[in-house]
């Protein structure tokens, strides 16, 4: 069972990527990408929270394991973004740190 899971939650992830590469679909926090700091970790902040919906609902089984598994595929793609983003300002803070005064 659980490389099924890892199966679809693989398929869901390339599907989403894949849409997003063609421009039919945006990538998690892409609406908030030019509105600030804020507003991307406010999108951020949503993707979270709809997954633990999805989790939640399919615990009292009103919800279904597709749902679920599509919700932690895009707060997984979100937390990857994020991660990559922190790691640039990292390496932009060192770069800075470097510069002869």
């Amino acid at each position: 069972m659980a490389g099924e899971l890892s199966s679809l939650g693989a398929s869901v992830g390339y599907g989403q990527a894949n849409r997003v590469a063609q421009g039919t679909a945006s990538a998690p926090g892409a609406e908030a990408a030019g509105k600030g700091p804020k507003a991307a970790a406010e999108e951020f902040a949503k993707v979270f929270d709809k997954a633990d919906v999805a989790v939640e609902a399919l615990a009292r089984g009103e919800g279904s394991a597709q749902a679920v598994v599509e919700a932690m595929a895009e707060a997984e793609l979100a937390l990857k973004a994020a991660v990559t983003v922190r790691d640039k300002v990292v390496e932009a803070y060192q770069d800075i740190l470097r510069m002869p005064v």
